[in-house]
């Protein structure tokens, strides 16, 4: 059996080697070879990110047979168990799980559960690995719960063993690895083997998930925006952003919310000054291994929750928000991602590519404005807006 298949998730799939080359080899020894058309994952990111991917991925999903999920650890890092974060990150799987369905009935798709060291999983019910579970069986999807099966098979003295992992984050190479790409395959094999069953799908679960999120990618906002596009590529993918400078890039959004901002760090990208209303927040985009060489740039997400406070689940307001590169006179209430660093300095020429936005509700401006305007503006006068941007309403 051969089948197409789309991968999105985090460090551990990108990991070379890793558990998916070996996942890759003992299935194919099993008969069932995984012929990966599209890899999109990309160490650091989260389900939104995911979800962002197949917005702007939408062909290849449909084509393929097999949708496989890693995001599990760094969701966990990110939204923890509190309860609106909790729901909010809900709502980013079910609607991955909802948009890959609408888009191609007949795949299958498996999500993969990995565990941190010294992760929640080998004392107490991970909330996060709960809520998958429980949306992979309402939607009939595979669920392979690697931090269950670990503890089950090994035990917690194994797993929670320094030696398992090679960090914080990742299991041990060769050993751990290959035992984790045993249990993939020891679940993963019958459900694969098992007959196809095409289903309408079920009510959802939150009214609210994200399956209809837009996702617009940074080809997109340089085309419409006027802005040449700049290519930012490796050996795994290229991206276009379009670089922000010192202006501001303007969003009003009705019935909906800002979800996340797809950008590429560098070394001169400084922190991003988001106003909203009366409010100043600023974030810190700056990656570890951009500010001390090991990489010359990193495609990220920055997940827009730390903005909402109490009204993160009420997506019935209307929102703007005006996003700039952070000005050391500002004093704006910090924000600092869990896989970022604060910024000791501001570059004297800050270089802000953005990659790609994803939202919900009625976008009704997109617009930059020049570094000259003020920050500023009365609620009642709008960005000024291009025609073609006017008309994305709906």
């Amino acid at each position: 059996m051969k089948l197409k298949t789309l991968i999105i998730g985090g460090s551990n799939t990108v990991m070379q080697p890793g558990y998916l080359s070996s996942l890759l080899q003992v299935m194919a020894r099993r008969g069932i070879e995984l012929d990966i058309v599209a890899d999109l994952a990309v160490g650091g990111t989260t389900s939104a990110f995911g979800l962002y991917q197949l917005k702007i991925r939408e062909q290849e999903l449909a084509d393929c047979d097999l949708l496989l999920i890693e995001y599990a650890l760094n969701d966990a890092f990110v939204y923890g168990d509190e309860r609106r974060p909790f729901r909010h990150w809900a709502r980013f799987y079910e609607g991955i799980i909802r948009f890959a369905r609408e888009r191609n009935p007949n795949l299958r798709i498996a999500t993969l559960v990995f565990g941190a060291r010294n992760g929640s999983f080998l004392t107490a019910v991970p909330s996060i690995d709960a809520g998958i579970a429980y949306i992979s069986q309402w939607y009939g999807t595979i669920c392979v719960d690697v931090s269950r099966l670990l503890m089950q098979r090994l035990g917690r003295e194994v797993v929670g063993h320094p030696s398992f992992y090679s960090d914080q984050g990742h299991y041990a190479r060769p050993v751990a690895t290959t035992v984790v790409a045993n249990l993939i395959a020891d679940e993963l094999d019958p459900a694969l083997a098992a007959p196809l069953r095409v289903a309408a799908l079920p009510p959802a679960i939150d009214p609210e998930h994200f399956a209809g999120a837009r996702a617009l990618d940074g080809a997109w906002l340089a085309k419409r925006l006027g802005r040449p596009a700049v290519e930012y590529s490796n050996r795994r993918f290229s991206v276009a952003a379009i670089d922000l400078g010192r202006d501001r890039l303007c969003f009003d959004v009705e019935k909906g919310m800002l979800l996340a901002l797809n950008y590429v760090c560098e070394p001169r990208t400084p922190p991003l000054d988001v106003q909203a209303g009366n409010d100043m927040h600023r974030a810190a985009l700056l990656k570890g291994g951009v500010r001390n060489g090991t990489y010359k740039f990193l495609v990220s997400m920055l997940s827009f929750e730390f903005l909402y406070g109490p009204t993160l689940l009420d997506m019935q307001q209307t929102r703007a928000l005006v996003l700039s590169g952070g000005t050391a006179a500002a004093e704006p209430k910090l924000h600092v991602p869990k896989d970022s660093i604060r910024h000791e300095t501001f570059p004297g020429e800050p270089v802000l590519p953005i990659a790609g936005v994803l939202f919900t509700g009625n976008l009704k401006t997109c617009a930059i404005e020049r570094s000259t305007a003020p920050l500023i503006r009365p609620a009642d006068q709008p960005a000024e807006t291009s025609p073609a941007l006017a008309a994305l309403g709906s």
